[in-house]
């Protein structure tokens, strides 16, 4: 359990599946969503691109969940209004005195 101050809430955006010439693929058209509470977003790393072709914002944000939160490689978060892709996998973290948590890395690109 992360600590009180943990009052931000962001919504889980999970596709459904469908099936496309034999493979199965996201069908964000029949997605589901999820709020989860009891969370702390912050701010991380941002990235500007300018490789001369695109001028572009990679926006980065660290959300610290409850416990058991239900999130996956291939969802998507909203927070404060903007759609954040997670950046790799949700990492578990088993801690003493009540601090355990998942965290998840979120990218936002803009440009």
């Amino acid at each position: 359990m992360i600590p009180s101050f943990a009052r931000q809430s962001v919504t889980r955006i999970r596709p459904g599946v469908k099936t496309v010439r034999g493979s199965d693929i996201p069908d964000w058209d029949n997605a589901t969503s999820l709020v989860i509470s009891g969370c702390s977003v912050q701010p991380a790393a941002t990235e500007m691109s300018q490789d001369g072709r695109v001028l572009g914002i990679l926006d980065g944000m660290t959300a610290y969940l409850p416990p058991g939160a239900d999130v996956q490689e291939g969802d998507r978060i909203v927070y404060d209004g903007e759609t954040y892709v997670l950046d790799g996998a949700p990492r578990v973290w088993e801690a003493a005195f009540n601090l355990s948590h998942v965290q998840i890395r979120l990218r936002r690109w803009s440009g």
